[in-house]
């Protein structure tokens, strides 16, 4: 990896390149870890904070460390007004979700063409707030063809590099096991598994040190996968922190609002899930599960199937508990597939979103109890929510 210079907009941008990607971008330059070396200019083709592109003047050295990538998440991240989406985000998801409905925003034209070599397999981070202290990490696993890999398992080992490019240390190993994706027998899905980082790490200025999680797994046809994948580790989560109370947001009900196409994108919502707002339903004195969706335009093309848990959920728990579901589009029946126009209702801001889908355990002192971030199977939430009944 190295960090180099290009335009975008006419405007000089730096970025921490690996390979033919930039994989952060900025307006001034990025304080550099010792692992990334300076590279010289180069023009990316498309414009945004994740871009693919060819060298102008040269091809760009060796990575320090083969197979080593600051990768964004899958799915991008939810601006203040919906963008388009990026050009590396784009290509993720059409390395990983082939059935993915439509974006927040247009997405970028077509994906781009897998360059020759690179490492056998990539580890893509599907989590995308991590933070120092105890954290549910998922991934997924890609050939150089860019076709899914499932496991049962992967082993995974959690290494630290310190600012001072000393040899990286090894702080964890866990078992992460694979969850899939709807729809059944589509070969999608993610592996998970419970890492804490002892410190932050992303090779910024602030945060110089470097996080990287080296990963196996053995295919059903005893194929042998290893792959590595660098990733950011802030000293805070965007989202509320397990054990913080839950933030007493006003959201949008079914009795103000008659029509509830106004406050989702559900195509056939359940009325129960807008009964309560959320403020309402933290002073109730019992547990409550909450899920920021947008069915109509999710990215992973599963937040359809995320609100059918919610809802079955809610028949299981009756009157143990409560279950909303917030739409993260304001007006989303004005959006008629200009997502460019869509904003962000407040609640999003207030929980700190940085994607979509998000699930929250509250128990019954209004405190995070769990918070899933992507696509969650019934039986884990069911778990996590009999934990605080």
């Amino acid at each position: 990896m190295q960090i180099a210079r290009f335009r975008s907009n006419g405007r000089p941008r730096y970025g921490i390149i690996d390979g033919d990607t930039i994989i952060e971008a900025q307006g001034s330059p990025p304080a550099p870890h010792p692992s990334l070396r300076i590279g010289s200019d180069h023009r990316p083709p498309t414009a945004g904070r994740y871009a693919t592109i060819r060298p102008v003047h040269q091809p760009l050295p060796p990575t320090n460390h083969p197979g080593k990538t600051l990768m964004p998440p899958i799915l991008h991240r939810l601006p203040q007004k919906a963008a388009p989406l990026t050009a590396a985000a784009a290509f993720l998801l059409f390395l990983l979700l082939p059935a993915a409905a439509a974006c927040f925003a247009p997405p970028a034209a077509g994906p781009p063409t897998p360059l020759p070599g690179g490492p056998q397999y990539s580890a893509i981070m599907v989590s995308s707030d991590l933070a120092a202290g105890a954290n549910r990490v998922a991934f997924a696993l890609v050939d150089r063809d860019n076709r899914p890999i499932t496991a049962a398992t992967a082993q995974v080992h959690a290494l630290y590099t310190p600012p001072t490019a000393g040899q990286p240390a090894e702080k964890q190993t866990a078992v992460a096991q694979f969850l899939p994706w709807p729809p059944e027998g589509s070969n999608r899905g993610v592996f998970v598994t419970d890492l804490t980082f002892d410190q932050p790490g992303a090779a910024t200025r602030e945060h110089p040190g470097l996080w990287e999680l080296d990963i196996t797994a053995a295919t059903a046809a005893g194929t042998a996968v290893q792959a590595k994948t660098a990733l950011r580790v802030a000293a805070e989560p965007s989202t509320p922190p397990i054990g913080a109370p839950a933030p007493h947001s006003v959201t949008p009900t079914a009795g103000d609002n008659a029509d509830l196409a106004t406050i989702t994108s559900a195509p056939n919502p359940d009325p129960e899930l807008y009964r309560l707002s959320v403020h309402q339903a933290l002073d109730a004195g019992i547990p409550l599960v909450i899920l920021f969706s947008t069915p109509a335009f999710c990215v992973s093309a599963t937040c359809g199937p995320q609100l059918e848990i919610l809802s079955n959920l809610k028949a299981r728990y009756r009157g143990q508990a409560n279950f909303i579901h917030i739409e993260v589009f304001a007006d989303p029946h004005l959006i008629q597939g200009d997502r460019l126009a869509a904003r962000r209702v407040p609640a999003v801001d207030e929980w700190g979103l940085p994607t979509e889908p998000w699930t929250f355990i509250i128990d019954q002192q209004g405190r995070i109890a769990a918070k899933f971030e992507q696509f969650t199977p019934e039986p884990v939430l069911a778990a996590a929510l009999e934990s605080t009944l």
